[in-house]
């Protein structure tokens, strides 16, 4: 029987497809992989299915529907949607399947003020395995940079209204010098250091059009970090990955302020070192040591996918 697998089509984000082949290399079996954004249209066999992640851009496509048999772990729910997500209808469905395996702690304190069930299981992505992506031709001492002042960059949102649009336009010269002054003081640090650098682009400027195209990219990801001794992101998706691998991870938290964002980070940040961006001119990367906090939970998040998919 294949099992199901969480993807997202339209995202330009790689790491909501690295969190699907996460699930995939944990499986060992056949698997269908089934669009986060439309579950409750899914009318195939009844489908035993890992349900992780993001949830949701649209909150009334929840529940799953009744060909899905769930169990949901790293399952996080975003603080712009929770308000509409929980109506009765979700809160019945969760506790037919309690306890919740909670991706963050937000989550699982959202959760329990609904009498939800619910535990603390961190994230698949913590599974992965180093050994699964190795190259050979990759050279030793690098450093990769996976979207270090991604929180940063400047913008101006025209999509949310004239008001909003106004405020982003009058705040966008600070956040410019903002950036830029400390995307200088990073890049003369980073050209300090005793390794060969390397950036990539956790955000892709076309959004995903196929579950492959994802999984090809999530691989393409994996593979940099994998042959990498450091890792320095604000991608909590770059940065776990690393921290399965047993990479030195240094995470830049800085524009990550708003709850949505604080949201996602809560009960994680104790995998990796987490620093503010006027920390790293006195970072020494020798004295950065290799976290192992995450060895338990990894494990039970095997075991219980497993288990559920043998019952």
């Amino acid at each position: 029987m294949n099992a199901g697998v969480i993807g997202y089509l339209n995202s330009k984000n790689i790491g909501d497809y690295v969190q699907t082949l996460s699930v995939i290399n944990l499986i060992n079996q056949g698997y269908t992989i089934l669009d986060r954004e439309s579950l409750n249209n899914y009318k195939g066999k009844k489908t035993k299915t890992i349900i992780n992640g993001w949830f949701m851009e649209n909150p009334l496509k929840f529940p799953p529907s009744k060909h899905i048999d769930p169990v949901f772990i790293s399952f996080h729910i975003n603080p712009s949607i929770e308000k509409e997500f929980l109506n009765p209808k979700t809160i019945d469905y969760l506790k037919q399947y309690q306890p919740i395996g909670c991706r963050d702690k937000y989550t699982l304190n959202l959760l329990k003020r609904h009498n939800i069930e619910t535990y603390f299981s961190s994230c698949v992505t913590l599974t992965l395995k180093k050994q699964d992506f190795m190259d050979s031709s990759y050279k030793e001492n690098r450093i990769l940079i996976i979207g270090a002042l991604d929180r940063l960059k400047p913008s101006i949102r025209t999509s949310q209204g004239v008001i909003k649009t106004v405020i982003s336009f009058m705040k966008w010269p600070y956040k410019f010098f903002n950036y830029q002054s400390k995307n200088y003081i990073f890049r003369k640090w980073l050209n300090n250091q005793n390794y060969d650098a390397e950036f990539f682009n956790q955000i892709v400027e076309e959004k995903i059009s196929s579950h492959s195209e994802g999984i090809e990219k999530a691989k393409s990801m994996l593979k940099k970090i994998a042959n990498s001794e450091i890792v320095i992101t604000s991608r909590i998706h770059s940065a776990l990955p690393a921290v399965a691998m047993d990479k030195k991870v240094i995470f830049i938290d800085e524009g990550l302020e708003h709850i949505n964002h604080k949201s996602r980070l809560s009960g994680l940040t104790s995998f990796f070192k987490s620093i503010k961006l006027k920390e790293i001119r006195m970072l020494n990367l020798d004295s950065i040591s290799v976290e192992m906090k995450h060895k338990s939970y990894s494990k039970e998040i095997e075991e219980k996918i497993i288990t559920f998919l043998n019952t």
